[in-house]
C-alpha cells in the first residue's frame, strides 16, 4: 500500500558506479567484500489520513532493518540487498473499520540484486539488476540497467540509469488463506462493486547525470529525471466524501508523466568541511510542480569523529485533482482527498554523527553512522527518523606470481 515514506509506485534503488585504478602486475591483486547493515526506525502523525476520505489519522511507525552485500573481484562486483519495513498503521484499520485489527500491523520485504562490470582503459561501468517488493496488497518486480562513463583525466563523469517496474496492486499473497492475488481492496461499505477492472501499474525512469570537477575545492553536478506511469494510479482503500455527504473510492488519471532537474554543488573547506548543496524543481500531468533547496555539511572533529547537520526544504503547488474532506463535487471526473498531492511545503531538519573506525587486520570498520532528522509539513503532519548504518568490509589479497627469469 502507498505509506508517505516511501516513493510512490516503486521501492528505491540506489545505483551506485564504480571507476577501477589500473592495476599494476607488481603488486597483490586485491579483492573486496563489503557489508552494509542498516536500521531505521520512522514515526509520524497527523490528522489528514486519505483512508478516511482526508480527515483521521495518519499515526504510523516503521521499523526497518536491511542487508548489503557487495564483492568485488578485479573488473567485476555483485551486490544483493534483503530487507523489510515492518509497519504498524492506525489509518489502515479504519479500512474495514476494525480497531487492532491483524490490518493494523503490516510487512513490506523487498530485495536487489545487481552486478557490475568495470571496463578501466575506458572509464566505462555498466550495472545491470533485478528488484521485487512484496507486502499484503502489494506486489513489484523491478529491471534496471546503467552506465558510467569517466574521463581520462577522471575530472568529468557522465551516468545514465533506466528502470522499469511491474506492480501488481491485488490482496492475498500473505493472506494465509489464499497465498496468491486475489483481489483489489476497497473501504468495507463500498465493496459491493468493483471500481477498477485493472490491477497493474507499469512505470519507467530514466535518470542522467554528470559531474565536473572544477578544481581542488569544488565539484559541480546536473541530474534530470524522467517518469512515465501508466494503470492503476489511484489507491484502491481511499475514501472521498462528496460535498452531497456521498463516497466514492478515489479516482486518478491512469496516465502520469513526470520529470525533474536538480543542480548540486560541493565544496571543500580546509579539509575539515565538506559542504554539499543542492537545488531542484519537479513538475507532472497532474499539475504538482515543486521546488526544493538541501544543504549536508559534513565537518571532521578529528581523524575519527564527523559532525553532519542537514537541512531540506520543500514547497509544491497541489494537483487539481485534489480537494480536502467534502470539498469534491460528484460531478468532477477525478478525485483525490490525499494530502500528498495538496499544496504544501515541508522541512526535513537533521544531524548525523560519523564514527570511524581502525582497521584490524583484514577487517575494517569503514564508519559507524547515526542520524536522526525531524519532518514537518505545512497541513500538520510531523514525523521523527532515526537511523544507524554499520559499514565494515574484508580484503581477499591473492597474490600474483611472476614470470620466472630466463
Amino acid at each position: 500500500m502507498k505509506k508517505k515514506y516511501l516513493i510512490l509506485g516503486s521501492f528505491a534503488f540506489s545505483l551506485a558506479f564504480t571507476r577501477a585504478q589500473s592495476p599494476d602486475s607488481t603488486f597483490p591483486n586485491i579483492n573486496k567484500t563489503e557489508i552494509e547493515i542498516l536500521y531505521n526506525q520512522y514515526s509520524q502523525d497527523g490528522n489528514h489520513s486519505a483512508v478516511t476520505g482526508g480527515t483521521g489519522t495518519e499515526k504510523l511507525t516503521v521499523y526497518g532493518p536491511s542487508l548489503s552485500y557487495k564483492r568485488s573481484s578485479g573488473k567485476n562486483i555483485f551486490g544483493f540487498q534483503l530487507g523489510s519495513d515492518i509497519i504498524s498503521s492506525a489509518s489502515t484499520d479504519n479500512i474495514d473499520f476494525v480497531i487492532s485489527s491483524a490490518s493494523r500491523m503490516d510487512t513490506r520485504s523487498y530485495t536487489d540484486i545487481n552486478y557490475t562490470r568495470l571496463f578501466e582503459k575506458s572509464g566505462l561501468a555498466v550495472n545491470a539488476g533485478l528488484g521485487l517488493s512484496i507486502e499484503s496488497d502489494y506486489f513489484s518486480f523491478a529491471k534496471y540497467l546503467g552506465i558510467s562513463k569517466a574521463s581520462d583525466d577522471k575530472m568529468r563523469n557522465f551516468f545514465a540509469q533506466i528502470q522499469l517496474l511491474n506492480d501488481d496492486l491485488r490482496w492475498g499473497r500473505l493472506n494465509p488463506d489464499y497465498y496468491k492475488p486475489v483481489k483489489l481492496i476497497y473501504p468495507v461499505e463500498l465493496r459491493d462493486q468493483d471500481w477498477f477492472d485493472i490491477y497493474h501499474r507499469y512505470s519507467g525512469n530514466l535518470n542522467i547525470g554528470f559531474t565536473q570537477i572544477t578544481d581542488r575545492q569544488n565539484i559541480l553536478g546536473i541530474f534530470t529525471y524522467f517518469g512515465i506511469q501508466e494503470g492503476l494510479l489511484s489507491t484502491p482503500f481511499h475514501r472521498i466524501y462528496f460535498n452531497d455527504s456521498s463516497l466514492a473510492v478515489e479516482k486518478l488519471p491512469d496516465l502520469r508523466i513526470k520529470g525533474s532537474l536538480a543542480f548540486r554543488w560541493n565544496r571543500f573547506l580546509n579539509g575539515n568541511i565538506v559542504i554539499k548543496n543542492a537545488l531542484g524543481g519537479y513538475i507532472d500531468n497532474f499539475g504538482i510542480v515543486a521546488l526544493w533547496i538541501e544543504n549536508e555539511t559534513a565537518v571532521k572533529l578529528g581523524y575519527q569523529w564527523t559532525i553532519i547537520p542537514n537541512l531540506r526544504i520543500y514547497s509544491q503547488k497541489g494537483s487539481g485533482f485534489f480537494a480536502p474532506y467534502k470539498e469534491h463535487t460528484v460531478d468532477e471526473e477525478f478525485y483525490t482527498s490525499d494530502y500528498d498531492l495538496s499544496p504544501l511545503s515541508s522541512g526535513k531538519f537533521g544531524v548525523g554523527i560519523r564514527y570511524k573506525s581502525l582497521s584490524i587486520k583484514k577487517l575494517t570498520l569503514n564508519a559507524i553512522t547515526a542520524r536522526y532528522f525531524f519532518y514537518t509539513q505545512s497541513n500538520g503532519l510531523a514525523a521523527h527518523a532515526l537511523t544507524l548504518l554499520l559499514n565494515f568490509h574484508f580484503k581477499h589479497e591473492t597474490p600474483r606470481l611472476k614470470k620466472a627469469s630466463k
